[in-house]
């Protein structure tokens, strides 16, 4: 019987809400428990959500969430989900340069070319000679562009380190409406403290807004066919250098020099932690599961538990974000699920226990008897 009883809990529903039990703090284990609750129908909408939004990597990645959790998807869905190298250069290479020239976010490929240009630095110059020139004349300003676009200056050199890339993820994850209203209120807070006024005029007075130069067609199709979309997707534009230092040439060093005593840096430190998380995110899982993710944390912690999940769910956590939200760092409703079952794993070894127990005792007694008559 007590093997019977075994056997009937391992291979009932009630083990995988044991397995999140034993591992109830961990991301990863409490999206791995949701996704397997979900219908084919869930999965079936957030693929067509995905389609029709264009964002043709993450419904592929729906589909193997889909599989990976047994649900059996139509065919006609899957084959929807693909798409060539081609169709996806042809979509998106003249947004991603739209975004680098520009800076402005309008589209999902303009992203990457924002990211880009910051990646060389010269986004971050643009970024705080426009915004820094609307502090000074006492006109409405982003105060999150101008002291992340400092920040950046002010770190390591351009496109180097994790830290630097991550001011600009948070930067452009505000611009492109993706911050959480937490830390779009706590981020304004630390930006306006951040910035030095009187260094942000000397560095002004050194530093003019970038020109643009415009490239060659076929400096343009060179720089894009070398590309490896899947390290771009990840963060790293160091692909592109060449082509952007070309169209908007700046002297980073003079730059750099010119606004380094612009950033108060003793209130950097909370903006570090979440930059550090963000780019964390964005190298294992990508720089949409990083939008994703401040989309839907509220502080740095909760930060830092998306990038737990993003370090094992990898590329796939966007899409998982993209259909649990905050439920997948979060037990809510599944903290009772996780008090009666363990309540009941321990009821239920205490009960197997004492059966053993008793078992063994009566044995004994009947051996004891039989000797005794002997």
């Amino acid at each position: 019987m007590l093997i019977a009883t075994l056997v009937a809990f391992f291979t009932s529903n009630q083990f995988a809400a044991l397995e999140l039990a034993f591992n109830f703090w961990d991301p990863f284990a409490i999206s791995q428990y949701r996704l397997g609750r979900l219908s084919t129908d869930d999965y079936e909408v957030s693929i067509q959500q995905a389609l029709e939004e264009g964002d043709f990597s993450e419904a592929q990645s729906l589909v193997e969430l889909a599989h990976d959790n047994g649900r059996e998807l139509p065919a006609d869905l899957i084959e929807r989900t693909h798409e060539s190298p081609f169709e996806f250069g042809l979509r998106n290479t003249k947004d991603f340069l739209d975004g680098a020239i520009t800076g402005h976010v309008t589209t999902r490929a303009s992203i990457g070319g924002v990211l880009a240009a910051d990646y060389v630095g010269v986004g971050d110059v643009r970024d705080a000679v426009i915004q820094g020139n609307h502090l000074i004349r006492g006109e409405d300003y982003d105060k999150l562009t101008l002291g992340l676009s400092l920040l950046g200056l002010a770190t390591n050199a351009p496109g180097t380190g994790a830290i630097d890339m991550g001011f600009s993820l948070l930067k452009n994850a505000n611009k492109a409406g993706k911050l959480s209203e937490a830390l779009i209120r706590r981020l304004g807070v630390i930006s306006a403290r951040m910035v030095d006024l009187e260094g942000l005029k000397r560095g002004l007075s050194r530093t003019s807004l970038p020109t643009f130069k415009a490239p060659s067609a076929a400096a343009v199709r060179a720089a894009f066919s070398e590309i490896d979309w899947h390290r771009v997707a990840k963060g790293d534009f160091s692909g592109f250098r060449k082509l952007i230092s070309e169209m908007m040439p700046v002297d980073m060093t003079a730059a750099k020099d010119a606004f380094s005593s612009a950033v108060r840096k003793e209130v950097v430190g909370e903006v570090g932690l979440l930059a550090s998380s963000a780019m964390g995110i964005a190298s294992t899982g990508g720089i949409k599961a990083t939008f994703r993710a401040l989309e839907n944390a509220d502080d740095a912690k909760e930060l830092s538990r998306f990038l737990s999940l993003a370090r094992g769910m990898g590329e796939k956590t966007s899409a998982v974000v993209r259909v649990l939200g905050k439920s997948a760092i979060k037990l809510g409703e599944l903290a009772y699920l996780v008090v009666s079952i363990l309540i009941a794993a321990i009821s239920w070894v205490a009960g197997a226990l004492w059966f053993v127990f008793s078992l063994v005792r009566t044995s004994f007694s009947l051996v004891k008897r039989k000797g005794a008559r002997t």
